[in-house]
């Protein structure tokens, strides 16, 4: 005796078959995704490659314009200091140079990656619920500075030198 459904014969496809065609459908989909995103990825590097070229041109360029004056600044100095000072004093003032460069690059990294204490604080007054007063008032909150406490030294916040409205504590920018 057979059940309905369970001859091949009677035109309807059986779950084998649906699964292994959803399979094809699902490969071919993914084939077609890969190369539509491979012919995007190549259409914006050729519109770059040659903005890339020019790019790396100019690097090469800026390095060989800095090698040149290297070499100014050391026959100069050869001039005025005998033997290997000259290179010394030179190597001396490029570590100086890259150990001020660096550490105004990272406060300038530590400041921007700063996280205000109450930044992950739901709006409201976090003991009550309620609005800020700036909410309430349409003003500025209480204690925050109002464009008249302001001035054009980022240090110098409404609680004066080394307290900014970055940094309320007063550690210095």
């Amino acid at each position: 005796m057979q059940v309905h459904g369970e001859d091949p014969s009677e035109g309807r496809p059986r779950v084998g078959d649906t699964a292994a065609r959803l399979a094809q459908d699902t490969a071919q989909l993914v084939r077609h995704e890969i190369l539509a995103v491979q012919g995007e990825l190549r259409a914006a590097l050729r519109r770059i490659g040659a903005g890339g070229a020019l790019l790396g041109a100019a690097g090469v360029s800026g390095i060989l314009a800095l090698w040149s004056a290297h070499e100014t600044a050391l026959r100069a100095l050869e001039a005025k200091l005998p033997g290997p000072r000259a290179p010394a004093v030179l190597g001396c003032a490029y570590a100086a140079g890259a150990v001020a460069l660096g550490a105004a690059a990272r406060d300038r990294v530590r400041t921007g990656c700063r996280v205000p204490p109450d930044a992950f604080d739901p709006p409201g007054d976090a003991t009550t619920g309620a609005p800020d007063a700036a909410d309430r008032t349409g003003g500025p909150a209480a204690g925050a500075p109002d464009a008249a406490d302001r001035t054009g030294d980022p240090r110098r916040g409404p609680g004066g030198p080394g307290r900014s409205p970055r940094d309320p504590g007063g550690r210095g920018v």
